[in-house]
């Protein structure tokens, strides 16, 4: 009898062992997207007329996919020559770098759900340098850097087997805008703020249509809005528009 007992034990210990925790499947992305960059921004420090211009823009991400939870970090640069109606083209330089933590808050329990949605925390890293008169020996160039940290929320809908659409926005709790560059009674410009007060925001929309059993082809829009008040004003809205491939393993 004690023989059967083990057997069964270690029948069943192997089909435990075999068997994948729910809450440990996972699948690993990387993606790389190229494409437009409209953007305009008002300076106050530097002029009271907004520059606005279109560039090209470079991203590439990765990120994990569990079954309870998911993370994906970003990376974008981009380069444009933005233009007011009184001035000469600058030369605008773009960083930006974001990473989202989201846990599922739709149903683990029914896999055929076609819509799916998450929330959670991300971190937003943003910098713009741009030069007013890259033409001309004299220097005017203004940078801002942004660090932002703030909740995040992504819905993803599944239109056919081989298609999905997904939704993702961002609001920051706490943020730290930077200039370094900013003479201003002599010294740098530091301004720390909480929700409600210079806020950045983030959207995103994308498209995929899976090519193959790993590989699939994405598109997406992406905008981010800032605003910071003292001791001038200084507004920026980025967007994108890209094309590119994703592949999963």
């Amino acid at each position: 009898m004690s023989k059967y007992i083990v057997t069964i034990l270690v029948v069943y210990g192997v089909l435990v062992l075999d068997k994948p925790v729910l809450g440990q499947q996972r699948t690993q992305i990387l993606g790389l997207t190229a494409g437009f960059s409209p953007l305009q921004i008002k300076d106050q420090f530097r002029s009271d007329y907004t520059y606005r211009g279109v560039g090209l823009g470079l991203q590439a991400y990765y990120g994990q996919n569990r079954s309870t939870k998911q993370w994906l970090l970003e990376a974008a640069y981009s380069r444009a020559t933005p233009q007011s109606i009184v001035s000469r083209k600058a030369s605008t330089q773009l960083v930006d770098l974001t990473f989202n933590y989201l846990w599922r808050l739709s149903s683990i329990s029914r896999p055929g759900n076609r819509l799916q949605y998450f929330g959670g925390l991300g971190v937003h890293l943003f910098s713009t340098t741009t030069n007013y008169s890259p033409d001309i020996d004299v220097s005017t160039i203004v940078t801002t850097g942004i660090a932002a940290l703030g909740l995040s929320a992504k819905a993803s809908y599944q239109l056919s087997a081989r298609q999905h659409i997904q939704g993702q926005g961002f609001v920051s709790v706490l943020s730290g805008v930077y200039r370094p560059n900013y003479a201003y009674f002599g010294r740098d410009q530091l301004a720390i703020s909480w929700f409600g007060q210079n806020p950045i925001l983030g959207i995103q929309v994308s498209y995929q249509y899976q090519l193959s059993k790993k590989i699939a082809a994405v598109s997406s829009y992406q905008l981010t809005y800032f605003q910071y008040d003292k001791p001038r004003p200084v507004n920026g809205l980025y967007q994108s528009v890209r094309l590119g491939l994703q592949r999963t393993f």
